[in-house]
């Protein structure tokens, strides 16, 4: 039987070891890495140098997470075999690095506790009476490889938090649940308090209920809109935006509660460290009141917490739901601020963001990947991180184009994946948004039960 073992560099040792077994039992082995000449094309390489094998091995461990020839190795393999079945493809795992979700849907072999044992299991497995468990893995088991992986990751996360080093970085998505405006619901309810300014300062003929007409007819970006709103209601434009943000008057959800939960000091290990929001809203210090926990919102130089307070960095801006507003207060909601926020490398909501992908591990709840300065900052840290590991997690609702899992959703999970990785993320995906609170209070027990071991 044919066999290519893909393995990144530093794993070269147990590609050799599986190497000898599987020569020794009878195999034709091809692991040696190859190299990319300039203005190849990856995918048509990866596809001629396993083509006419019957058998593709992966070596997955920290060393391949980290590394990009792995990752698009490892990636390309999966998106070749979308199309052809013909080949089998067996995960090796070599160490408790995480596994791409993409690799859970095939039947892996966990050597990282027993190597004889484990290449032992990989030889038979190979034998021809074995070709149909390896082929094919039923609902349950690849259900069970799945929860293995991401309960291998909670782990991670609960001993960063034990030990003091996790932050929490949260977008929209925790509030919204609670009734805080999706970022559109929000931007419409502001454009009809501008119209009905306009209207009246001006004597347009037009109304509140326009605002949703010119959003749909003209589509401007979320920041162009910003950048209008602010223009036009000068003075009054933070009180109108945090008019908007309370005026269903959100209080808490299941996400924030589960928030509010992970950053209970532990009576046997270290407080979450920080929290990290994108958000101007106050409903998670508000939540956090209801608990006694003592905290301090930051969202400007020169803002201070003390050593038991839990800080929450507002990089956007606050606007607590009462008090007055603060006459300097800078919120990152139109082009100009954004602008202004992406040029400044040592504006102090970078360096914070920085210093905590540098020093802590990340986890990253209620948000995209979509935002350009979130992932420069992502990019940089992971350049800087000289192991390379993926020190950061991200939790997101699964891809789901179409009702039945076809190969467009493979295809965006794996693409989704493959990019998350090389900004350093693990991925943790979701089938419902519903999950989320489940694992925040996963990891927050994990954390509790090692500080009683």
């Amino acid at each position: 039987m044919k066999i290519f073992i893909s393995h990144s560099q530093q794993d070269r040792q147990y590609a050799g070891l599986i190497n000898d077994a599987l020569v020794s039992a009878g195999h034709d082995v091809q692991y040696d890495t190859w190299t990319m000449r300039t203005g190849e094309n990856y995918l048509k390489r990866i596809e001629e140098n396993t083509k006419t094998a019957d058998v593709l091995i992966l070596l997955v461990s920290r060393n391949s997470a980290s590394s990009k020839t792995s990752i698009h190795e490892f990636s390309a393999i999966a998106l070749n075999d979308l199309s052809k079945q013909e080949q089998r493809i067996i995960p090796v795992i070599i160490d408790k690095g995480p596994i791409p979700t993409y690799l859970s849907q095939y039947m892996y072999v966990d050597i990282s506790q027993d190597i004889t044992g484990g290449i032992r299991r990989l030889t038979e497995l190979l034998e021809p009476d074995k070709l149909i468990e390896t082929t094919v893995l039923s609902d349950a088991l690849r259900e069970e490889q799945r929860e293995e992986a991401r309960d291998k990751k909670i782990k991670d996360l609960a001993k960063a938090l034990h030990e003091g080093r996790m932050t929490l970085v949260c977008g929209a998505g925790i509030s919204v649940g609670a009734g805080v405006p999706a970022w559109n619901d929000l931007l419409i309810h502001m454009l009809r308090a501008m119209i009905t300014r306009m209207s009246a300062d001006h004597g347009l003929e037009i109304d509140s209920g326009d605002a949703d007409r010119f959003h749909t007819k003209y589509s401007p970006s979320a920041l162009v809109v910003g950048k209008y709103l602010k223009n036009n209601l000068g003075k009054d434009f933070l009180k109108e935006l945090r008019h908007s943000l309370y005026i269903s008057n959100p209080e808490t959800c299941e996400v924030l509660e589960a928030i509010v939960d992970l950053a209970r000091p532990q009576r046997d290990g270290n407080p979450l460290d920080s929290i990290i929001t994108f958000n101007f809203d106050a409903l998670l210090e508000e939540n956090l009141d209801l608990q006694n926990i003592k905290y301090r919102a930051i969202y400007g130089e020169g803002v201070r917490n003390s050593p038991n307070e839990l800080p929450i960095y507002h990089v956007h801006g606050y606007l607590p739901r009462k008090g007055k507003i603060p006459p300097n207060m800078d919120v990152i909601f139109s082009e100009d601020a954004y602008h202004s926020h992406f040029i400044e490398p040592f504006s102090w909501s970078n360096l914070i963001q920085l210093n905590k992908l540098s020093q802590n591990t990340c986890l990253f709840i209620g948000l995209s990947l979509t935002d350009p300065n979130l992932r420069r900052l992502l990019d940089v840290a992971n350049r800087k991180n000289t192991d390379k590991h993926l020190n950061h997690y991200f939790i997101k609702k699964t891809p789901s184009v179409s009702k039945t899992r076809d190969t467009m959703d493979k295809l965006a999970l794996l693409l989704e994946e493959q990019d998350a990785n090389e900004l350093g993320l693990s991925m943790i995906w979701v089938e419902h948004y519903s999950e989320v609170p489940s694992i925040l209070r996963q990891i927050a027990l994990a954390s509790a039960m090692r500080g009683r071991q």
